[in-house]
């Protein structure tokens, strides 16, 4: 868990550093929610850190950025930040994760298209995938997960007619300490 902590802290460390652009104007501060509240607070969740993206290298092979959310991190030996900017095949990237794997055999990447059509039932719906809790929003047949780092898949068709929606949602929920740790647990009712 430690060592995804650490790689989602470079990531976003490499992504955040000299963003801030114009003048700032003093601290935002929220007003805690309560019950008496009477206006619903309406949240947007952008995933998106930054547009500029990071290098990512897994023994030396550039791989997508979606990686880092499946990746298992006891297979992982080291990691290496370099923050300098580097143009791959005509594209500019902001820096670049090293990350070093302690065994190459013990992954099998795949796509999210090539993972659904391995995993789930045929079906007209369209897919939405989630990733422990986090909803995926990029090209599904370019997003590679690590195959032997998903612990459970989770399918709900939705099917409202009146509203014109049939969608399945994918929930993968990866290897980590903690949805084992729940998977493991029996709740009497």
């Amino acid at each position: 868990m430690k060592i995804k902590l650490l790689i989602a802290f470079a990531f976003f460390s490499l992504t955040t550093f000299g963003q801030l652009t114009g003048k700032l104007t003093g601290l935002n501060t929220t007003k805690k929610a309560s019950i008496n509240d009477t206006v619903i607070k309406v949240i947007y969740k952008n995933n998106k850190i930054s547009k500029n993206p990071t290098a990512v290298f897994y023994n030396e092979k550039l791989v997508s950025n979606s990686l880092i959310s499946t990746i298992n991190p006891d297979n992982i030996s080291s990691i290496n930040v370099i923050k300098k900017d580097t143009i791959i095949d005509s594209v500019k990237y902001y820096g670049r994760i090293m990350i070093q794997g302690k065994t190459s055999n013990k992954h099998n990447y795949m796509s999210l298209s090539e993972f659904k059509s391995k995993y789930v039932s045929p079906s007209e719906n369209v897919p939405v995938f989630q990733i422990d809790g986090t909803i995926v929003d990029d090209d599904y047949n370019g997003y590679l997960i690590d195959e032997k780092n998903i612990l459970r898949v989770i399918v709900t068709p939705v099917d409202n007619p009146k509203q014109k929606i049939k969608i399945d949602f994918i929930n993968l929920l990866t290897k980590s300490n903690k949805n084992i740790e729940e998977s493991n647990q029996i709740i009497i009712r």
